[in-house]
């Protein structure tokens, strides 16, 4: 893999391609990491990967919970799930009530760090 290098640009990542093309001054082709990015950076002829980012802090875990809730709201009005007042009705309403249990817990008790958050069910809407 090759990097187009721009010195002029504090030795910015422009481009990474298999092969090089012509490029006008100042800007050069250098070997790279075949899994070097334009994120990475270069100093003095080195390729370093950009860090990872920070983990979500609890503030944050609690926002996403928020919004994730905030999202499937609908899904816990009582006639959508409910074959008598609604057609087509919202067949697995339960599994978004699990879901949404699962995200609460966050919501509720917001912890810092990467979660796996429980995965949205598919909506299975079904005729009476």
């Amino acid at each position: 893999m090759l990097a187009l290098i721009s010195p002029n640009e504090n030795n910015r990542i422009c481009q990474v391609e298999q092969t090089d093309f012509p490029v006008a001054p100042p800007l050069e082709w250098v070997s790279c990491p075949d899994n070097c990015t334009t994120e990475w950076t270069y100093n003095n002829g080195t390729f370093e990967p950009p860090n990872p980012p920070a983990p979500p802090t609890a503030e944050e875990n609690a926002a996403t919970a928020a919004s994730l809730l905030s999202a499937t709201d609908w899904t816990t009005i009582a006639d959508v799930g409910n074959p008598a007042m609604s057609n087509p009705y919202l067949a697995n309403q339960a599994d978004f009530i699990a879901y949404r249990n699962s995200v609460r817990q966050y919501a509720v008790y917001p912890v810092a760090g990467n979660i796996t958050w429980a995965t949205l069910p598919t909506e299975v809407w079904t005729k009476v």
